[in-house]
């Protein structure tokens, strides 16, 4: 059991904290074809993203019919963007 911190531990563990998030990697397919895509569609893919009775199944057989091939893994996966188990894309 340690019994006293070191110098600096809360300064430093402060400091990730306040850190900005490093960005890992590419962006997934879903955040390429929202940054690729015009305004309206951008915009309806962020509205049917962020409802959750649409299921990732769904939204992929659309994408998949309209020439963007993606999978609903890849979907559901961005829909959870910012958690352990989620893409690289910004939330």
């Amino acid at each position: 059991m340690i019994e006293k911190q070191p110098a600096g531990l809360a300064d430093e563990l402060a400091a990730l904290a306040s850190a900005p998030a490093a960005h890992r990697g590419p962006l997934c397919s879903v955040g390429s074809l929202l940054d690729a895509a015009d305004e309206s569609v951008a915009a309806s893919l962020r509205t049917v993203l962020d409802t959750p009775n649409v299921s990732a199944t769904a939204i992929a057989e659309t994408l998949s019919r309209h020439g963007t091939p993606i999978t609903a893994y890849t979907v559901g996966r961005h829909r959870r963007r910012g958690q352990a188990n989620g893409c690289r894309c910004e939330r």
